[in-house]
């Protein structure tokens, strides 16, 4: 049930400037806006589990929240942020009008409105590389997970798909933490990532988040009956339709699973490819990462979690990452987009890449590039970018990239759906 505060007092005291902000600890923020820049809907960026005080330079008559919140005189309202990523609302009534305004609280994940915006897209510092750089504008507004999803959040939203018993490898790291955690508890701003979400249940978490939130969920499921060769390139699927592996907590007869994309929706997906390379760079389009060209380990681990001395076949398996947020953000507030751990993206088309050799995942004790690759034939619908803690720093870049559809992951919301893409032409052509 939503609260209602009425303030009934005279207004004092002006707030100056536009908007305001000051954390005052860790846990509690300050914020300050001026009615004149109030727009149908404002978005403020806020962490989990942060107190929030948010004054507005003018008598506010109603504050219309759900969250747990207390009025302080005419124009501030104290709120305790949620626990769990996503988005609150504050809808806020002043005395002279009857319409409101909606202040959206994005918790644990930026909000970038882009107008116009020149990104470069592709990678040329390689040149086995397969995706030729080139400039291109984007208009649109995107909610995007500040962070990897980790192992509190994906816990928590699928803690009824979690088995009591043991049924693949991989699942006796999610039964251990079920049995150590507590339903519906708090998550930790830095709790540690995770890395071993198949692409399916990172499909199943975004449709989830949507839910949890009201929204059109993106993804749809269909089983169905497939060629016996799993690796043989299905013709038969369309645009924005995909087969991946059919894992999860659940035994299934059939080993993939058709995806549909809902273009209509608007609610939390994985980043497209190109989408993760913007995302990425940051607004970078000078450097090969966001380190620079000539980076010393020292210089990158400003930015990503890597080991320095990697013990590849011992950790491979490893279910252990580190807390997320402790480095420095990249130029667009992300962080940990590259290092900790590797995270899933899909492909605009399932093909796109698939006539050529894909850079495998480095490490000292292989050749760099191996047989992993996706041939002819096969479906890729996602790779991994960024790399993990585990690879060799020196190898990634914006445009490394490996197959697989195990790992880490974060998600994007294109508000509105309303991204516009366009490429920029060269003075060459």
């Amino acid at each position: 049930m939503k609260k209602i505060f009425c303030l009934v007092a005279s207004y004092g005291a002006v707030i100056a400037g536009l908007l305001f902000c000051t954390a005052c600890s860790d846990r509690e923020k300050y914020i300050a806006l001026n009615r004149g820049s109030l727009k149908n809907e404002t978005w403020l960026e806020v962490e989990k589990n942060e107190t929030v005080k948010i004054c507005i330079d003018s008598k506010v008559q109603v504050w219309n929240t759900a969250l747990d919140s207390e009025i302080l005189g005419e124009s501030c309202l104290k709120v305790r942020v949620p626990t769990l990523i996503g988005v609150s609302t504050i809808d806020v009534f002043f005395s002279n009008t009857e319409s409101s305004y909606k202040i959206n609280l994005a918790v644990g994940m930026k909000y970038l409105d882009l107008k116009n915006e020149d990104v470069l897209l592709g990678f040329d510092y390689m040149h086995e590389y397969i995706d030729n750089e080139r400039l291109a504008k984007i208009t649109g507004m995107f909610l995007v997970d500040k962070y990897p999803v980790t192992n509190c959040e994906f816990l928590q939203l699928m803690w009824d798909e979690i088995p009591s018993e043991l049924h693949d490898e991989k699942e006796k790291n999610w039964i251990k933490r079920k049995k150590l955690s507590v339903r519906k508890e708090g998550c930790d701003t830095h709790d540690s990532a995770t890395n071993i979400v198949y692409l399916y249940q990172a499909l199943k978490y975004a449709n989830k988040r949507s839910i949890r939130e009201g929204l059109k969920p993106y993804y749809t499921f269909s089983e169905e009956t497939f060629s016996k060769n799993e690796f043989e390139y299905d013709k038969t699927i369309s645009e924005g339709q995909y087969i991946i592996s059919y894992r999860d907590f659940t035994h299934h007869d059939e080993t993939r699973i058709k995806v549909s994309v809902d273009s209509s929706s608007d609610g939390y997906r994985l980043p497209y490819y190109d989408e993760w390379m913007m995302l990425a760079r940051g607004g970078d389009k000078k450097h090969k990462a966001p380190w620079g060209d000539s980076a010393t380990f020292k210089d990158v681990q400003k930015y990503a979690k890597f080991n320095d001395k990697t013990e590849y076949y011992e950790k491979i398996n490893s279910s252990i990452t580190g807390p997320v947020g402790q480095l420095q953000p990249n130029g667009y507030g992300l962080y940990d987009i590259f290092g900790l751990v590797n995270e899933l993206v899909l492909l605009e088309k399932p093909q796109k890449f698939r006539k050529y050799q894909i850079l495998s995942r480095p490490n000292p004790n292989r050749p760099r590039y191996a047989n992993t690759n996706c041939k002819r034939k096969n479906n890729c619908p996602s790779y991994l970018k960024g790399g993990g803690a585990d690879d060799n720093w020196q190898n990634i870049s914006y445009g490394y990239y490996s197959y697989g559809s195990i790992g880490g992951f974060r998600l994007i919301r294109n508000i509105g759906n309303n991204a516009k893409w366009s490429e920029v032409k060269s003075d060459k052509e």
